[in-house]
C-alpha cells in the first residue's frame, strides 16, 4: 500500500504560471466552472495539453486561448489562481522559452518511467538534465516538481538525510509560488518516510496535511490515497473501527470516480480488516471482488496480492487447502512476473 501513495507522487503533473482575474476574453461560462469543479483532474490535464499543442505544431494562439479560458474556469471553480498564472506567464515567454519548459516537464515525465524501469540512479541523471533546463528558464513550479521526484525517489529507497533535503526544498519552492500538487505530494512523501521509520505520529500528521491540500485543489485520487494512507496507520495503531472508516471513504471516492483498479486495493485492506475482526465471509468477498477487477485488466502482481491475502485467510479459518491453492495461485504469478 505504500506503492499506491508513491505512484501517485511520481506521477506525471500537468505543468502547473501574481493573483489576478481572468481578462474579460478569457473569462468562463458557468458550464465551463462547473465542469472545472466537478473534474478538475482533466481540466488541468487539458490545460497542460493545450501548453504542449501550442509548442509542438499547433495554433499557438488557439491553444493559448483555450489553456487560458480553461485556467480561468478553473481559479473561479476552485478558488485558485496558480494555473492562470502559470499559463499567463507562459504566455508571456517568447517561444524558445516556452519550448524550455515543455520539453523539461517530458523529460521528467520520461524520468518517472525510467525509475519504474531501471531504478533511481537512471531517473536521477535524467531529472538533474531537466532542472538544468528549467532552472535556466526560470520556471520555479517545474523545477518544484522535479525536486519533488527526485526527494520522493530517495525517500522510496530510503535515502532519508537525502530525501528530507530534497523533499524541504520542493516544498519552499511549490510554496513561493502556490503549487498546491507538490505541496500535497511532498507531504505524502514525507509522511510515507516517517511511517517507514517507525514515526506514526508524524506520519500522521503530514497524511493530513496531504489530505487538506488534495481538498482545495478537487484532487480527490489524492484523497482517496490520503484515506487510505490514513486508514492502514490507524490499523497499525490498533484503531480498527477508524481505520475502517477512512478505507471506506477511500472505496467510495474511487468508486464514484470510476477508479476500479484503485478500488480494488481498497477492498483487499477491507479485507485484511475483516479477517482480523474474524468476518471471514465478508472478506472473502471484498478479495474475489478485487481479484475479478484486477484479473479483468490483467493486473497480475495486483491479482497476487489479493491471492495472497486469500491464502491467509483461509489459513485462519483452518481451510488448508484452499489456503493452498490461492497461495500456490499467488507464487506462480509471483515467479511469471
Amino acid at each position: 500500500m505504500m506503492g499506491l501513495a508513491a505512484t501517485l507522487v511520481l506521477a506525471a503533473l500537468v505543468p502547473q504560471v501574481p493573483s489576478a482575474r481572468p481578462s474579460h476574453a478569457a473569462e468562463p461560462d458557468s458550464s465551463l466552472v462547473a465542469d472545472a469543479r466537478t473534474k478538475p483532474l482533466a481540466v488541468r490535464e487539458a490545460i497542460g495539453e493545450a501548453l504542449v499543442r501550442s509548442v509542438r505544431g499547433g495554433d499557438s494562439d488557439r491553444e493559448l486561448f483555450e489553456a487560458r479560458r480553461l485556467a480561468a474556469a478553473y481559479a473561479v471553480a476552485w478558488r485558485d489562481s496558480f494555473l492562470l498564472r502559470e499559463v499567463t506567464r507562459f504566455t508571456s515567454w517568447p517561444v524558445d522559452r516556452r519550448a524550455g519548459k515543455v520539453w523539461a516537464d517530458s523529460v521528467r515525465r520520461a524520468g518517472i518511467d525510467a525509475f519504474s524501469r531501471d531504478g533511481a540512479a537512471a531517473a536521477l541523471a535524467i531529472w538533474r538534465r531537466a532542472f538544468v533546463v528549467s532552472e535556466g528558464v526560470a520556471d520555479t513550479a517545474g523545477m518544484a516538481a522535479i525536486v519533488g521526484n527526485i526527494g520522493a525517489a530517495f525517500s522510496i529507497d530510503g535515502v532519508w538525510d537525502s530525501a528530507d533535503t530534497y523533499l524541504g526544498r520542493a516544498r519552499v519552492l511549490a510554496a513561493a509560488v502556490g503549487y498546491v500538487q507538490v505541496e500535497a505530494n511532498v507531504a505524502v512523501v514525507l509522511g510515507q518516510g516517517y511511517e517507514a521509520r517507525g514515526d506514526l505520529a508524524g506520519a500522521r500528521e503530514q497524511y493530513v496535511r496531504a489530505l487538506a491540500l488534495h481538498e482545495r485543489i478537487g484532487d480527490s485520487r489524492g484523497l482517496a490515497a490520503d484515506y487510505n494512507s490514513l486508514g492502514l496507520l490507524a490499523e497499525d495503531l490498533g484503531a480498527m473501527d477508524e481505520a475502517r472508516r477512512q478505507l471506506e471513504i477511500a472505496l467510495d471516492l474511487n468508486r464514484r470516480d470510476g477508479r476500479d483498479d484503485k478500488a480494488a486495493t481498497n477492498l483487499v485492506n477491507l479485507a485484511g480488516l475483516a479477517t482480523l475482526a474474524g468476518d471471514y465471509a465478508r472478506a472473502e468477498q471484498f478479495y474475489h471482488d478485487a481479484l475479478a477487477t484486477w484479473r479483468a485488466r490483467e493486473a497480475w502482481a495486483d491479482a497476487a496480492d489479493a491471492l495472497h491475502g486469500l491464502g491467509h485467510l483461509e489459513l485462519r479459518r483452518g481451510d488448508y487447502p484452499a489456503a493452498k491453492a490461492a497461495l500456490r495461485q499467488a507464487l506462480d504469478i509471483y515467479d511469471r512476473t
